[in-house]
């Protein structure tokens, strides 16, 4: 006998747990359950609850060639593809070098063929180029002896989020087989977006708070979530504007309340609609919130070591410094009409893209640099706001307090769908036609009998 798990979910604690909005959260359950051939049921106040099996992974695999190969992407193609990319910019900054210095070893020596009748006078004037010999010390650069001792992860290029503590212990173990070649990436772009699921963790901790109070919150308490300008700076309109928890309340559902007093309470009644039965899950996702404010990360310029970046710019110059060498020495009389013979014809020709690469590997960390440092001072400016809104709102002044005493009056219980407790449901797609008219006809007549039972004229 196989027992088949069913999975339960309502969208209002898809989009409290993950931290999206709620209409992305229906919108996501009913492809989910096409796909899958799920099943729906509606409860007498009109909550849609979403049934699952447990594979649902396998199911969609089954059912969607988009989901296949999609995951297909993310899971093992994708990863394999981006590290032979890092790794490819890396190993491309050693042959730049390799043929920069190699070529004008090559010219210095004499070598190269000229379609001019004189080319063995210009094949002279060549070798006669003794203010280009370069320093054979200077090769010792290539060796690659400094990173042999560094090998950054990546995590914020795989599936690591920087807000979910439970994920937080693997980013240091993702991808630990890293290496010189992806650290020289790594240099030169950066290891991406720490921020890039701020969005989802503001509106996951903020959606913690509203049920946590009840599903009634002041501007307030959703302020160390939201983007908001320094307290202090705002004056006379300090707690006046609420202009900032417009994203949150739009996305979450919520309505704004006028109280007697002329303030302003936000109540968000789908949020206090929970599809969790067990005590200690539904514990888990409605209460207590994680962080006392949205703190977004400060964006590194590379997670190499200090000693890595400085060798590694180091190369950088120096390639910068080849290739320009080599231009000037390309360009000059003496190689006027020379065309070099087999590899280093190719370096002749593909000189530009030598050069360019060169160009771009200096200006693209530089540009960076201080587009993080820019960046990081917004931050900490938003950091800073929702940390001193959040004391604000601790210590609290008069109409503060006024408005979360009227944020209380108007707080709601938790209702809960499903379970033996729950509200059940009036209709579900896994049962059959006639099982709904029987059971439909039976609550009618218990309504009935009730009814009867409760008026004395039919006694």
């Amino acid at each position: 006998m196989h027992i088949i798990i069913i999975l339960s979910l309502l969208a209002t604690d898809v989009a409290a747990k993950a931290g999206v909005s709620l209409s992305q959260a229906r919108q996501s359950l009913s492809s989910i359950a096409s796909l899958t051939r799920g099943d729906i049921s509606v409860t007498q106040s009109g909550d849609l609850l979403y049934a699952f099996p447990s594979s649902i992974k396998n199911a969609l695999s089954s059912n969607s060639l988009r989901y296949k190969v999609t995951n297909t992407w993310v899971e093992k193609v994708w990863p394999k593809a981006f590290l032979g990319i890092r790794v490819a910019f890396g190993v491309f900054l050693f042959v730049s070098i390799a043929v920069i210095f190699s070529t004008l070893l090559f010219i210095q020596s004499g070598g190269g063929s000229s379609d001019r009748d004189d080319r063995n006078d210009r094949r002279g004037g060549g070798g006669g180029m003794g203010g280009m010999g370069m320093n054979n010390l200077m090769f010792d650069i290539l060796r690659p002896r400094p990173f042999g001792f560094f090998s950054p992860s990546y995590g914020y290029y795989g599936r690591v989020d920087p807000y979910n503590k439970r994920q937080l212990g693997r980013q240091d173990n993702e991808e630990e087989g890293s290496g010189i070649f992806e650290s020289i990436y790594s240099y030169i772009f950066g290891d991406g977006d720490p921020n890039r699921s701020v969005e989802a963790a503001r509106l996951r901790e903020a959606s913690k708070v509203i049920r946590k109070n009840g599903g009634a919150v002041t501007a307030e308490q959703l302020a160390p979530f939201c983007d908001v300008d320094d307290p202090d700076e705002l004056g006379d309109k300090f707690l006046v504007e609420e202009g900032f928890v417009l994203p949150i309340v739009s996305q979450l559902g919520g309505e704004p309340v006028v109280t007697d007093d002329g303030d302003i309470v936000y109540i968000f009644p789908d949020l206090q609609v929970s599809a969790r039965g067990e005590d200690g899950d539904f514990d888990e996702l409605v209460l207590g919130s994680d962080v006392d404010y949205l703190e977004e990360k400060t964006v590194e310029f590379s997670r190499n070591p200090a000693i890595g970046n400085i060798a590694t710019a180091g190369l950088g110059v120096v390639n910068l410094g080849g290739a320009l060498y080599l231009g000037q020495v390309l360009a000059s009389p003496t190689m006027a009409g020379v065309r070099l013979g087999g590899m280093f014809g190719l370096v002749q020709a593909g000189y530009p893209l030598l050069v360019a690469y060169a160009i771009l590997f200096n200006a693209i960390p530089a540009a960076r640099y201080f587009y993080n440092e820019k960046k990081n001072g917004e931050i900490s400016k938003r950091n800073s706001a929702r940390r001193k809104w959040k004391t604000y709102m601790d210590v609290g002044g008069t109409k503060t307090k006024r408005k979360l005493d009227a944020a209380r009056t108007l707080k709601q219980q938790m209702r809960r769908l499903g379970g033996r407790s729950g509200e059940q449901a009036v209709y579900d797609t896994s049962k059959k036609f006639e099982e709904i008219v029987g059971d439909k006809e039976k609550a009618d007549m218990s309504k009935f009998d009730e009814l009867l039972g409760g008026d004395d004229s039919f006694q």
